[in-house]
């Protein structure tokens, strides 16, 4: 199996949904729900109503990833 080449990580938004964190991060989309649901990701989530979309913010994402 090939492995994929990773962005860089100036090339991922500012504003990111559940599969392009799991891809910045390095982990599986369930992997991303559990640290959002037990692992305090949830400090990186927003969700605007006028969306109806769930999105994670990079610096606090990257923040949560410092505290690891």
């Amino acid at each position: 199996m090939a492995v994929k080449e990773r962005l860089s990580d100036d090339k991922f938004p500012l504003l990111m949904d559940r599969k392009t964190v799991a891809e910045y991060l390095g982990f599986s989309v369930a992997t991303v729900d559990k640290a959002v649901e037990y692992g305090g990701l949830d400090e990186a989530v927003t969700s605007p109503s006028y969306l109806n979309r769930t999105y994670y913010i990079k610096p606090k994402v990257n923040k949560w990833v410092e505290g690891l």
